[in-house]
């Protein structure tokens, strides 16, 4: 199984039985910080800090235009094709294993949905250098086995609030017929009119 690098591709892996479900997820962990208090006689005093992390995608045709989306948002957790399904927000980071996750069931996508862009955003002015144990991978839905693992946390740009993480491509040349590429590319959610627009960059 390749592991593509930053702005490079690889045959996505899948295990070929049933839906061929891949998983896109992120995790992240609550924090303790010292908050100082500044008045005279009062200790300072460990607090547990909650972050607020979202992960949504956009789907978009031949031509790159967007066609659909996916976000924590209980309107948009499916895309028409109920093929592309969010598994619902998380707000505070707790649960084990991904805290949000995006399915694709490869093998049922329809023909005209051509590539999926997966992003991440703090909420709550945070940056992800702020975010404690962030991680974002794209794993085998079936093995949980990672393609992709990194910390984004810890990356050059994480002194901004967006992530472009990857993007899933059809590509005949690949054995389940779709690439996967490490985008990993931060911005400023402030700068960003369009995020489908801005992921678009990435695939055409």
């Amino acid at each position: 199984m390749q592991t593509p690098a930053k702005g490079e591709s690889a045959p996505l892996h899948v295990t070929p039985k049933e839906k061929m479900r891949v998983q896109v997820g992120i995790s992240w962990d609550t924090d303790r910080k010292i908050v100082q208090k500044g008045i005279i006689f009062k200790k300072d005093e460990m607090v547990k800090v909650i972050y607020d992390l979202d992960l949504f995608c956009c789907i978009y045709d031949r031509n790159g235009e967007i066609i659909d989306y996916v976000t924590p948002e209980n309107a948009n957790l499916m895309d028409s094709s109920e093929q592309i399904y969010h598994s619902g927000d998380n707000q505070t980071g707790r649960i084990s294993g991904d805290d949000e996750f995006i399915s694709v069931n490869i093998a049922h996508v329809p023909e005209h949905i051509h590539s999926i862009v997966f992003f991440a955003m703090c909420a709550d002015k945070n940056k992800f250098k702020d975010v404690a144990g962030v991680e974002a991978r794209v794993a085998d839905g079936l093995t949980d086995q990672s393609q992709i693992l990194i910390k984004p946390n810890t990356m050059q740009g994480a002194d901004k609030d967006g992530f472009i993480f990857v993007a899933l491509i059809r590509d005949a040349n690949c054995p389940h017929g779709w690439a996967v590429k490490n985008i990993s590319e931060f911005r400023s959610n402030a700068d960003i009119e369009d995020w489908g627009a801005e992921g678009a960059a990435f695939i055409r």
